[in-house]
C-alpha cells in the first residue's frame, strides 16, 4: 500500500504543475486536478483522504479559496471514516495521513475566501503575471506596438474569460509601457479609450472592495499620464 499511498500525493501534485505550466491561474490548475481525479476518490478511504488532502494542501498555498471548495474540503476530511482508512492504511500512513489532514484543516482557516464561483487569476497574481512576461518582452524589444501586441496574445484568454482579468492586464501593461518606453499616442489609444469606458459595477464579486479600491486609483493615475 505505501507505494500507492505516496505515489499518489506525486501523482496529484505533478498533474497541478502540469496544469500550471499551461500558463493558467493557479484557481483554475487546481480545480482541472481535482476534477481529473475526482473518480479516484472513489476507490477507496484511503484514495479519498490522500486526494483531498493534496488539494487542501495546494489551496494553503494560494491567495483564496472559493467559499464553496472550502466547504467540500472541510466536510470531507471531517466525515472520513477512520475505521476503514485505518484498514487501508499501515499504523504509519494512517497517523501520516491524519497529520495532514489537521494541518488542511487548521490553515484552510486562514485563507481568505472568495465568493466567486469563477476560477481565474486574482488580482495580485493577474499584475504579477502581466510584470514578469513583459520583462520578458522588454528585454528584446523596446517598442510600445510590439509589447502591446505580445501581451494581448499571451493574455487572450484571460481578457476574454472575466472582467476582472481583462481590467489587471490592461492597468497593469498601460503602468508598464508609461514606465519603460515611449509614449506615442496611437499606442496607448486603444488602452486609453477602454480603461475610460471600464465600468468598476461589471467586476461584481471578482474582485474585493479593497482590489476595486485600488485598481480605481491606479486607472485614475494611468488616465492622467497618458
Amino acid at each position: 500500500m505505501k507505494r500507492n499511498y505516496e505515489a499518489l500525493f506525486g501523482a496529484f501534485y505533478e498533474r497541478y504543475f502540469d496544469f500550471k505550466s499551461q500558463g493558467i491561474s493557479n484557481a483554475e490548475a487546481l480545480v482541472c486536478t481535482s476534477e481529473a481525479y475526482f473518480g479516484v476518490q472513489k476507490r477507496g478511504e484511503m484514495e479519498k483522504a490522500v486526494v483531498v488532502i493534496a488539494e487542501g494542501r495546494i489551496y494553503l498555498t494560494h491567495s483564496k479559496i472559493f467559499i464553496n471548495s472550502k466547504e467540500r474540503i472541510v466536510n470531507l476530511l471531517k466525515g472520513l471514516d477512520l475505521e476503514k482508512l485505518q484498514l487501508e492504511t499501515t499504523s504509519d500512513e494512517y497517523q501520516d495521513i491524519l497529520e495532514r489532514r489537521d494541518m488542511v484543516l487548521d490553515g484552510i482557516e486562514s485563507i481568505p475566501v472568495d465568493h466567486s464561483p469563477f476560477a481565474r487569476w486574482y488580482y495580485n497574481e493577474m499584475e504579477k503575471e502581466v510584470k514578469n512576461y513583459f520583462i520578458e518582452i522588454f528585454v528584446n524589444t523596446n517598442d510600445a506596438s510590439e509589447i502591446i501586441e505580445k501581451i494581448e496574445e499571451r493574455f487572450e484568454r484571460e481578457c476574454r474569460s472575466t472582467w476582472s482579468e481583462n481590467i489587471v492586464v490592461k492597468t497593469t501593461l498601460a503602468e508598464l509601457l508609461i514606465r519603460h518606453s515611449n509614449k506615442p499616442e496611437n499606442e496607448f489609444l486603444s488602452l486609453k479609450i477602454e480603461l475610460e469606458r471600464f465600468d468598476m459595477n461589471e467586476i461584481g464579486q471578482l474582485l474585493t472592495e479593497s482590489e476595486k479600491f485600488d485598481l480605481s486609483i491606479r486607472i485614475k493615475e494611468v488616465l492622467s499620464k497618458i
